[in-house]
């Protein structure tokens, strides 16, 4: 499903990487698109992780406040050295194909609960499946973990919880068998939709192996990289702007919102991208009308 704006869209006015209750947001999808028109938003996409079960919601709200908002989901994929996130827009949600394959991640997300939370008891903090359960209205993720331990009094912060208890090679990990980049960017295009190369700075690979990553991606299809992503600096933008060109992906942005409780990653906030890169916008049919600056 392409975007339909009737009047152009400011490249200030764009946000399509965000996250509701559907996956591990705060804010349910109605209010994930309030927050985003109090912003001034008026193109956005809802990408919650591996689910598209907050899109209807988010769109009938959208309708409801002049916004337009694209089908969206962030969908997590296997690598050769491990994991990236690859956003899907502007996709078919009753497409057989993406509705199986989102199954799938989600089949997984579900397994790998279970297993952080015996290992987690294993480590002397326990109820944590059930806490989890109550907590995510969606699929289940590390993010949900993470505040169930600070609620429970066993880390003193989200960024803590992750650090003590559930990244690779702490207690909690629990490694996923994800569908391959391959797979990922192909329900997306089976769906009539744009795949995303999501916040490339943010997986702690050296420059050669995140180009090698991107090279998978374009090798799959994929058209897109995020060049503006929430709580991302200059440098950041400079770098995946860099690495638009080198692969000649148009440019995305999105805030990766998911808490009002963490104001340096918020809707909208994103710095524009530069001005020789093709805004993906333009290629789902909503054409910016105020250029970007370098």
């Amino acid at each position: 499903m392409k975007a339909t704006s009737e009047a152009p869209v400011s490249a200030s006015q764009v946000d399509l990487h965000m996250h509701s209750t559907a996956s591990d947001g705060h804010l349910s999808p109605a209010a994930v698109v309030a927050r985003a028109a109090a912003r001034g938003v008026r193109l956005m996409a809802l990408t919650d992780h591996d689910s598209l079960d907050g899109v209807v919601e988010a769109q009938a709200s959208a309708r409801g406040q002049g916004i337009e908002c694209l089908s969206g989901i962030e969908l997590s994929a296997r690598w050769a050295r491990g994991v990236v996130h690859i956003v899907g827009l502007g996709m078919d949600i009753t497409c057989p194909t993406l509705i199986e394959g989102v199954a799938r991640q989600q089949a997984e997300r579900h397994d790998r609960a279970a297993r952080i939370a015996e290992r987690l008891a294993a480590a002397g903090v326990a109820g944590m499946a059930d806490r989890v359960d109550e907590m995510a209205a969606g699929v289940p993720g590390r993010a949900h973990f993470a505040r169930a331990l600070v609620e429970q009094g066993a880390s003193p912060t989200f960024q803590a919880a992750f650090e003590r208890y559930l990244k690779r090679g702490r207690p909690g990990y629990a490694a996923v068998q994800w569908a391959s980049i391959d797979e990922v960017v192909a329900w997306i295009h089976a769906a009539g939709g744009t795949a995303v190369f999501a916040h490339p700075l943010r997986y702690g690979l050296t420059r050669g192996a995140l180009r090698a990553a991107i090279q998978a991606f374009v090798g799959a299809g994929g058209e897109a990289i995020e060049v503006a992503n929430g709580g991302g600096g200059r440098d950041d933008l400079s770098a995946a702007a860099a690495l638009a060109r080198r692969f000649g992906l148009t440019a995305s942005k999105g805030s990766d919102f998911h808490d009002p409780d963490f104001p340096w990653v918020e809707i909208g906030r994103l710095e524009p991208i530069p001005r020789d890169l093709t805004p993906v916008w333009e290629t789902l049919g909503a054409v910016s009308d105020e250029p970007a600056n370098d």
